[in-house]
């Protein structure tokens, strides 16, 4: 990367409204992402309790226009509500399936003297040594929160002369940074509705326990296919600016969702987070009931005639409550009141529903869908639904890698080499396509029904390694010894087909004759192996 200048003159500023200018869309979705970020942690509203919607009674000052006062009842009801995390099980659950196998990632034959480099950048592919096996899944998870986030390819500037290498930018290798939706104010799009140039808010990072500030501060970063500027967020005054002439934006867009009309942006897979706020206020409206029934009135008579006893003289002589039961004074006969238990079954049964929408929303099998009498065809149906899901997740993960790879194939050999250079390598990045747990024995009749039906061999070779790590104990393998596996495969001699295996036994049965009626071993049917 070069940096050209570090003088704020040098080049022009943004000044302080194209700085905090935002993109259309941003306007208009940031809310929802807030609201998302929110979901999948249970921060916000569901912490504070402020996305619990109130009745105007609530309210200390339910008279004004927008009441802010909450009252006693209200904060009471902040206090006791419960958030059901549904989003964080319903993408620990995704993820854990597209994540099981690991992805092929090749170069070639798995000779070429680029794997080496390639490798170690894989082995540290943000600067803080995780693998991107292990960075992948991360990104995924908020892509698939929030729809999707900017994969920053973000180069080196190198080691400081006279310090120690301590990272791997230091060391000069490239590094990934991630922006979530929220990060990325504003974008510019070419004729064809390719992103060009991004612009990103960063917060500053105190370098001493002497500059942390209560109030954050904020810089501007604008990355285009030439090189990037920062710039001061309140001036819009410029920073820095440097080019890292990758020829091409370096930013990768991975997908959680793509959107069938804001193609910009992705959408979220946990769908639509007011549902979430739904269950939020169902469950609380539900505790709220249960409690009423639990901690209900009693109503005792004042009496009648002259002798009646006033409300203040009752009250001055047994008190508010009696236990845990709320009082209440009148000239009707004694009696206890509660609320109808029906309101309670009622709210039950809809709290259910929003959650079965929100699992079928989200394609994931409800846990009482295979308790009720459900076809089992149905359930097929589901299960493939969710298997193709999880391929279109898999395929925005591998477009995404292949992007990074093209990135740094044009850090490594120029703008102009490098994506000949990758071609000519024949780097290849495979995910699974198949996330059923299909059991074993099945695995076993494909490969046999493959077999018979005459696969070419080189099918037959594939299906082979998509095999290596289903067999029991083979989960553990180190891609050293997967690699080995995948070569020894590549190397071992073609299957017969079903024609060449008949022409065999026919040679036998004719040598059987002319032998005298001794047949000699007949090789065995791979197919009946």
């Amino acid at each position: 990367m070069t940096v050209l200048s570090t003088a704020s003159t040098a080049f022009p500023d943004l000044g302080p409204k194209v700085a905090a200018a935002r993109h259309p869309i941003y306007d208009l979705l940031q809310d929802e992402w807030i609201t998302l970020g929110h979901v999948r942690e249970g921060t916000g509203g569901f912490k504070d309790g402020t996305y619990l919607v109130a009745h105007p009674r609530e309210w200390e000052d339910h008279t004004a226009i927008t009441p802010v006062k909450p009252g006693k009842k209200l904060k009471a009801r902040r206090a006791i509500a419960r958030y059901e995390n549904l989003a964080s099980a319903i993408l620990e659950a995704k993820k854990s399936a597209l994540f099981r196998e690991q992805p092929n990632r090749r170069i070639g034959d798995g000779q070429s003297d680029e794997l080496g480099e390639l490798e170690q950048w894989w082995d540290d592919v943000d600067g803080k040594g995780t693998h991107i096996d292990d960075a992948m899944p991360a990104w995924w998870d908020l892509a698939a929160t929030f729809g999707h986030v900017v994969l920053y390819f973000e180069l080196p500037s190198g080691p400081t002369p006279g310090e120690d290498a301590q990272t791997a930018a230091d060391e000069g290798q490239p590094y990934v940074r991630l922006y979530t939706p929220l990060d990325v104010l504003n974008w510019l799009t070419d004729d064809n509705g390719q992103i060009i140039s991004i612009k990103v808010v960063e917060a500053v990072q105190a370098t001493s326990y002497s500059e942390l500030k209560p109030v954050t501060q904020y810089r501007v970063r604008v990355i285009d296919e030439t090189g990037w500027s920062l710039y001061d967020f309140k001036s819009g005054k410029t920073i820095e600016r440097g080019e890292h002439q990758l020829g091409r934006l370096p930013c990768v867009f991975l997908f959680g969702k793509r959107r069938a009309i804001l193609s910009d942006v992705g959408q979220s897979v946990l769908g639509d987070p007011r549902l979430y706020k739904d269950v939020f206020n169902l469950t609380s409206e539900l505790r709220e009931l249960l409690r009423n029934q639990t901690f209900s009135f009693i109503n005792l008579p004042l009496g009648t005639g002259p002798d009646a006893m006033g409300v203040e003289q009752a009250q001055a002589l047994l008190g508010n409550q009696t236990g845990t039961m709320n009082v209440l004074f009148s000239g009707a006969a004694a009696s206890v009141l509660s609320g109808d238990a029906a309101n309670v079954t009622a709210y039950q049964e809809e709290l259910q529903a929003t959650k079965r929408t929100i699992y079928r929303e989200t394609g994931v099998q409800w846990e009482s869908d295979s308790k009720d009498a459900e076809a089992e065809g149905s359930l097929t149906i589901k299960r493939e639904e969710m298997n193709t899901r999880l391929a279109a997740y898999a395929d925005e993960c591998q477009q995404a890698e292949y992007a990074l790879v093209d990135c740094w194939y044009r850090w490594r050999h120029g703008a102009d080499s490098g994506p000949t250079k990758k071609d000519d390598d024949a780097v290849t990045i495979h995910y699974p396509e198949r996330f059923s747990a299909t059991p074993f024995d099945e695995v076993l009749q494909q490969v046999q029904a493959a077999q018979s039906v005459g696969m070419p061999a080189l099918f037959l070779k594939e299906l082979r390694k998509s095999l290596v790590t289903k067999f029991e104990g083979m989960a553990n393998l180190t891609p050293q010894q997967v690699e080995e596996i995948m070569k020894a495969i590549d190397a071992a001699p073609d299957d017969p087909t079903p024609a060449e295996r008949m022409q065999q036994r026919m040679q036998i049965m004719d040598a059987a004759v002319k032998g005298g009626g001794k047949v000699p071993a007949i090789p065995p049917d791979p197919a009946k192996a």
